[in-house]
């Protein structure tokens, strides 16, 4: 759960993010004064390696990118980032929503011909459970029946609630009714695999291109540590759909190297940093895009300093976000006030955010939160042996300076910054070893329960050991619901409790930031869609019209 969460959010103002549409001229909403180019050839900058194309251990987003243009599962992200048929035509639900029926249509075939079938489903989702395969998303299909206990080695395979009905059938029954499962199955690890291909190459197989087969709208044509090649997949069932015949994914580390080039007319798509966000801003060329993901800063409770709520709510309550968001970062990110951002659905499909935010700035009441807050723990002067653990790239650590700036012009307190390698920063994280930290979540599919998950007292990704008996409470209780408009209720008053300064709220998460990124884009690339959640891009509806 860990891996590709963490490194998603910090590889993100890294890595490239796409949209496309429909497939014929006219589908794809072109002017009658433009016309497809006959070469459809997209190329790409990305700075993320690609490090494995297997489903059941992809954790890096690079590779889950990668993966949902490759590969197709019962449901995909559709255009408006809502759940739409893939290999799957239709599904019933039981009355007691405990059990879904899926049919797989019948002209979905892999890219060697063979048909993708339910057993295909059933093998790849129990493979990722066995605990030999040691998946660090296994936790993802723990809503299936006893998927749990197979992958803790306290259940048989037989007896997970995964069932083929026939070969163009597949029943799957959770452990209890979930609001958002047909979101959950648009994650990788929910992709089909055939069984002879990944017994025939073992370990080996989804590392070369000779090693995999695929049921999505493009195959992998070449692979190296500089360049991955796709064709379009001719036996892909709606191939129709699909105008790109090949997408070059170039691998380019120094963003300056991949600007020259897009400026060379050689690359059509690259990602931007703060560093060269003001130079494209006001070009026709620049496109910025919001993400399910929000950065923060953890206190570590068991600090007695960070344990007095005043300091927390003074901490809250001193930073001016836009600040961070707009003046420093300038690649799409947007201030964040609470924790689950504004991508992410809330009740009657609106926003999380429709109602507002939860705590914004308030200068004069942070620093006599921590006038107070210091007299309480018997301090005439705050600590000035407090590190905050910040990001090893350059727009991160610039945003630390800047907190750093705020902490000290606004409350008078000066703290230290340590910026560390990203394993490391992991690595103190996991152990407890710090005082303050930045980190970032990011949402695998649209559930705002993700989020609020990693907070409960007894997760082991709660770092900052933040332990509310109310919140836990109203998180289980959300858990259960079947009922959209109390489940928002419950978590709501969840993040109140998490993040506001006012009444029951505890200021045991600070939010800085709301992820996004920027990029320019060439003119005649079309309808390249991005997801806020899950992997960034789908291609299958991208098409480039002629050059002028």
């Amino acid at each position: 759960m860990i891996s590709k969460k963490w490194k998603s959010i910090v590889g993100v103002a890294a890595s490239i993010s796409l949209a496309l549409t429909g497939c014929s001229f006219q589908q794809n909403g072109a002017s009658g004064s433009e016309q497809l180019s006959k070469d459809q050839i997209l190329r790409i900058a990305d700075t993320g390696d690609i490090p494995i194309l297997d489903s059941a251990r992809a954790t890096d987003v690079s590779s889950m990118n990668i993966l949902n243009n490759i590969q197709e599962g019962l449901m995909r992200e559709g255009q408006d980032n809502q759940p739409e048929n893939g290999i799957a035509t239709n599904y019933e639900v039981s009355p007691d929503k405990k059990t879904y029926t899926f049919h797989l249509r019948d002209d979905a075939n892999w890219s060697d011909g063979q048909p993708v079938t339910a057993d295909d489903f059933r093998y790849a989702w129990l493979r990722a459970l066995d605990p030999k395969t040691a998946s660090q998303y296994a936790y993802a299909l723990y809503p299936i029946k006893n998927a749990q206990k197979y992958n803790e080695g306290k259940a048989s395979a037989s007896q997970v609630g995964i069932k083929v009905l026939d070969k163009h059938t597949l029943e799957v029954t959770l452990e209890k009714p979930m609001l958002n499962f047909i979101s959950m199955i648009t994650m990788t690890v929910y992709l089909p695999q055939r069984q002879d291909i990944v017994e025939k190459y073992g370990s080996k197989y989804g590392t070369e291109v000779d090693k995999m087969v695929f049921d999505g709208p493009f195959v992998v044509e070449s692979w190296t540590p500089q360049k991955l090649v796709l064709q379009r997949n001719d036996n892909y069932w709606d191939s129709n759909s699909v105008s790109l015949k090949t997408v070059e994914i170039n691998i380019i580390k120094d963003l300056a190297t991949g600007i020259n080039m897009y400026n060379a007319g050689q690359l059509d798509i690259v990602p931007l940093n703060d560093a060269f966000v003001d130079a494209y801003k006001q070009t026709p060329d620049f496109v910025s895009v919001k993400q399910a993901g929000v950065y923060y800063i953890l206190l570590n409770q068991k600090n007695p300093f960070f344990k007095n709520d005043k300091i927390r709510k003074a901490i809250t309550l001193a930073l001016d976000r836009d600040q961070i968001a707009n003046r420093i970062l300038k690649d799409g990110s947007s201030p964040a006030g609470s924790l689950v951002p504004p991508s992410m659905k809330g009740e009657a499909n609106k926003s999380f955010r429709a109602g507002g935010e939860v705590v914004g700035t308030n200068v004069a009441q942070a620093q006599k939160l921590f006038k107070e807050g210091l007299q309480e723990l018997g301090l005439s002067q705050p600590p000035r042996n407090i590190v905050m653990i910040g990001y090893d790239t350059t727009a991160r650590r610039n945003v630390a300076v800047n907190i750093k700036e705020q902490l000290r012009q606004t409350l008078g307190w000066d703290i230290n910054l340590d910026s560390p390698t990203w394993k490391v920063h992991l690595q103190r994280a996991e152990t407890g070893n710090y005082d303050m930290m930045m980190l970032g979540w990011s949402a695998d599919y649209d559930d705002p329960m993700q989020f609020f998950e990693i907070f409960e007292s007894n997760n082991p990704m709660n770092y900052s050991h933040f332990s509310n008996a109310q919140y836990d409470q109203l998180v289980e209780k959300a858990k259960q619901e079947t009922d959209e408009h109390q489940e928002y209720q419950d978590l709501s008053q969840a993040e109140k409790i998490l993040v506001g300064t006012d009444g029951e709220g505890q200021a045991a998460f600070i939010p800085l930031f709301y992820g996004g990124k920027s990029y320019i884009q060439k003119p005649y690339v079309k309808d390249v869609y991005r997801h806020p959640f899950g992997a960034e891009y789908s291609l299958k509806w991208g098409y480039i019209t002629n050059k002028k």
